[in-house]
């Protein structure tokens, strides 16, 4: 096989992995995501073999991202370690709390005080995690090594809002037919509402919120700041633009948009207009300039979408919704009350990764009814869980690719790559921001694209794109 046709193979069929990722129910399932693991070491193991045979070239993207996959590294090592029997009392100077627990449950079935112990309430969910934040890494290392160059990073965007669309489509067919079915199975939860396949519609709206981000993206890498003398060329070249190639696109993007609405989700609404709104902005600054495509691409997106195509689809419901929400009333907020005291005992260590529905109970104190297996709220379940000196490492890996983003937005030459810095820094932005009162970044898929976001925002400051499409540097070129 050519050094050609073996890159293309594993480009690919990394490509045919993330169009299977959200399917089945966002992969939220223990057999899903052990079959993504496999995929993706399988995947690991043909790169290695590319590079070994000199078939795959180090890019420069990866050697810039090395330090995230390296936090990446650290995170699984810490799962692994948080799971892993140690001597009690070893445990007992880490986390008391922790060593507190174990004893309290041997003595509550009659065993003797155990001699070894781990730091994670559920040793074996932990471990797990730990394999699936390993597969993460490899995931971004992949992307940052087989995405290279603008046809490739652009087929790679264009395909990924394909499976936001198809996603977008079968939830608005499955909610206005009425024929309520998820993943090859019909519906339990969330009718009447879209969820496409997932389970959750707030989780869909997640992963509209990204797969938008992307589309947009794309579109601003399409803008053409035309001279115009008069209106009547203004109008012509408007309708010009509107009227092109670019309509399929603008045409998936309605269908997305309208899907999200469909969620009822008040949160990925306001994440997803919030997080296009800022990244809107922050594009105008870095860029320095406000042109006539940047206007007709934001109004349509803001005003066309939401106040005609949405309304068909029942904005004014979300804002009911949004209106009719009262904090003091949500059940969330005891939940996350407790969730702050079991950071506060756990604050070194966490209580492991994955075991926030083991840890909670100890903390009930009445005021909430059901059951929580996850956090609603990504800031407090990370911490909770990991410990606050890891989860603030997680963060500041998460603003430094930020920042490469925005940099790409303001550096860059190749509009493609300003598109993709403008796409990573808006989805990034609305996954943080919708994060605050849900769990994205505990759905697989979810994490998964929060995970792609973050390379193509390194890929889009750092790629090459050839010798003439250099990217600027104050006065310098790189």
């Amino acid at each position: 096989m050519s050094d050609n046709r073996l890159c293309s193979a594993l480009y690919f069929s990394l490509l045919c992995l993330l169009i299977w990722l959200p399917l089945p129910f966002g992969s939220n399932r223990v057999w899903a995501m052990g079959l993504f693991q496999i995929l993706v070491w399988l995947l690991a193991i043909g790169a290695v073999v590319a590079y070994s045979t000199g078939r795959l070239k180090i890019t420069k993207s990866f050697h810039k991202g090395y330090p995230v996959l390296i936090v990446f590294l650290v995170v699984s090592g810490w799962q692994f370690f948080q799971s892993i029997s140690l001597p009690a009392s070893m445990v007992e100077g880490l986390s008391v709390k922790a060593f507190d627990i174990h004893q309290a449950a041997a003595l509550a079935i009659g065993d003797p005080l155990p001699t070894t112990m781990t730091l994670s309430l559920d040793p074996a969910t932990t471990r797990m995690h730990g394999f699936q934040t390993l597969a993460y890494a490899a995931l971004f290392a992949l992307i940052l090594l087989l995405v290279s160059g603008t046809k490739k990073l652009t087929v790679f965007a264009s395909v990924l809002v394909g499976v936001g669309a198809f996603e977008a489509g079968y939830g608005l067919f499955s909610t206005l037919s009425g024929i309520e079915w998820s993943f090859f199975v019909e519906k339990t939860a969330g009718r009447g509402v879209a969820t496409g396949t997932f389970v959750n519609r707030n989780s869909f709206a997640g992963h509209l919120e990204m797969t938008l981000a992307l589309g947009v993206g794309l579109l601003v890498s399409q803008i053409k700041d035309v001279k115009t003398n008069n209106w009547y060329d203004f109008w012509h070249e408007t309708l010009k633009t509107l009227m092109s190639s670019k309509v399929l696109l603008r045409v998936l993007l309605v269908v997305m948009v309208s899907a999200m609405v469909m969620t009822r989700s008040r949160m990925g609404n306001v994440a997803f207009f919030s997080g296009l709104i800022v990244a809107g902005a922050v594009y105008v600054i870095t860029r320095k300039k406000l042109t006539r495509g940047v206007i007709i691409l934001f109004v349509s997106l803001l005003i066309i979408d939401t106040a005609i195509v949405s309304r068909w689809f029942g904005l004014e419901k979300v804002v009911e919704r949004l209106e009719r929400t009262q904090i003091d009333t949500e059940t969330r907020a005891d939940v996350n009350l407790a969730s702050m005291t079991i950071i506060e005992d756990f604050a070194m260590t966490g209580t492991g990764s994955g075991s926030f529905y083991t840890a909670l109970p100890g903390y009930h104190d009445g005021t909430w009814r059901g059951f929580f297996d996850l956090a609603h709220n990504d800031y407090l379940q990370f911490p909770l869980e990991l410990g606050i000196p890891v989860f603030v490492l997680l963060a500041g890996a998460v603003l430094w690719v930020i920042s490469r983003a925005i940099l790409a937005m303001k550096r860059r030459r190749s509009a493609i790559y300003i598109g993709m810095g403008f796409s990573a820094f808006m989805g990034l932005l609305a996954i943080l921001i919708h994060s605050t009162v849900d769990f994205n970044l505990q759905i697989p898929a979810n994490a998964a694209y929060f995970i792609v976001l973050m390379a193509v925002a390194i890929i889009a400051r750092y790629d090459h794109a050839g010798k003439n499409q250099r990217y600027a540097v104050g006065n310098k070129t790189e």
